[in-house]
């Protein structure tokens, strides 16, 4: 399974036991959820940005989740229409977005899965892992502007009670992925919020005169 390597702290006992034979279901948090309508703004003129991803696993690096995620990070970024161009290397104007997700796993999380797996699932768990999410967006001239969130996927492992209030994800790999989806657009229209983000266009009547 692909997503051990973003999910390992939380599953990693429980999964490399039993090999699959142990039943896990995801759970999205329900407290961020989509980006509403209202929300959504749309700049008057679009710039085009350099975009860094870095996704991380309690503060360190994780090379290999970085490369799961970062195409789904790319279109996110494009799919949210705040930029006329978004590219890995830089772009005219200088503009720069570096998004970090940094994977927390619950306290105790492993163990607890680890303890699952010796009842073969008959006395089950439901163990978290958080996501915080920072985006920095600069250009020249400009502030640069900031903001986090966080977000949770909640996995239950073995014979345990669903969490009240949440619906399953198909897979662990799809709720893992609405969860960085749901975090990505927030952040990004977060940004696109704040004063500074939609630099105002030159017209003839505010053009400078030469």
């Amino acid at each position: 399974m692909r997503t051990k390597f973003v999910l390992a702290p939380l599953m990693a006992a429980a999964a490399m036991l039993l090999s699959g034979c142990l039943s896990i279901r995801s759970f999205v948090d329900p407290s961020l959820g989509d980006v509403p309508t209202t929300e959504r703004v749309a700049p008057v003129n679009p710039q085009p940005v350099q975009l860094i991803f870095e996704f991380r696993t309690q503060g360190a690096a994780n090379a290999r989740a970085t490369n799961l995620l970062r195409e789904q990070i790319t279109e996110s970024v494009r799919g949210s229409r705040l930029f006329s161009e978004v590219s890995t290397n830089p772009v005219a104007g200088g503009a720069l977005l570096s998004i970090v997700i940094d994977n927390i796993p619950q306290e105790g999380a492993a163990s607890r899965g680890f303890a699952t797996g010796l009842t073969l699932g008959l006395a089950g768990t439901t163990v978290s892992d958080y996501y915080v999410g920072t985006a920095r967006y600069s250009r020249s001239g400009a502030a640069e502007l900031n903001s986090e969130g966080r977000h949770a996927l909640h996995s239950q492992i073995g014979n345990a009670a669903a969490p009240a209030n949440m619906v399953q994800a198909e897979t662990v790999e799809a709720g893992l992925r609405t969860v960085i989806r749901q975090l990505t657009d927030h952040l990004l229209f977060d940004i696109a919020r704040q004063p500074g983000f939609d630099p105002a266009p030159v017209t003839p009547a505010t053009a400078p005169v030469t």
